[in-house]
């Protein structure tokens, strides 16, 4: 009777650390859920034949089901924006504007997949281009990407995302010899 008394009483400080670690389903609802969100960015881009970082910020919007922009404000104005399969380029200080359909990129294209794909909650499109392991804690899951295609893995080895709940803290792309780590706070 003693056993089943304390096994009793200690359940439900067991049940809220088991509770409090989602699953990578869980984690992909919640992001689905949020129709919009804007964020501030710092970035710091380690190439390492400048053995210097690079660093730059600005804002991260995003609009469901699949409008991404990533607009860097500092040190350069420059704009990339995802929607409806296409990719603009813009920096207007020096004139120039690209677009292109991600369709004719793959590689570009599961690049952005990264960021939109787990945005959008959408672990489909996740999978499409990467494996996926997760990880989650009470504090805050992460999802290590490693791309399937041997094209996209010449240039990016890993992409590790972190959030907490619905919203993404960091994105760091490993390749080419270097990182780039991005850090992702809520706008004010």
């Amino acid at each position: 009777m003693r056993a089943s008394r304390r096994a009793l009483l200690l359940a439900p400080l067991a049940a809220p650390a088991l509770a409090a670690e989602p699953t990578l389903e869980q984690v992909m609802q919640a992001l689905a859920a949020v129709p919009a969100q804007r964020s501030r960015f710092t970035e710091d881009k380690v190439i390492p034949e400048l053995e210097v970082g690079q660093p730059n910020e600005g804002t991260l919007s995003w609009q469901a089901p699949d409008r991404l922009e990533k607009h860097t404000t500092w040190p350069i104005d420059e704009r990339v924006t995802v929607a409806a399969g296409r990719l603009t380029y813009e920096r207007r200080d020096r004139g120039v504007q690209r677009e292109f359909a991600l369709g004719d990129q793959p590689e570009m294209q599961a690049l952005v997949e990264a960021v939109r794909g787990t945005l959008a909650g959408d672990l489909a499109a996740l999978r499409r281009h990467y494996g996926v392991a997760f990880a989650a804690t009470a504090a805050g899951w992460r999802m290590v990407l490693t791309p399937l295609s041997l094209r996209v893995l010449g240039a990016v080895q890993r992409i590790t995302v972190t959030g907490q709940g619905n919203e993404l803290r960091s994105v760091e792309t490993e390749g080419g010899g270097g990182v780039d780590r991005m850090q992702i706070a809520p706008a004010p």
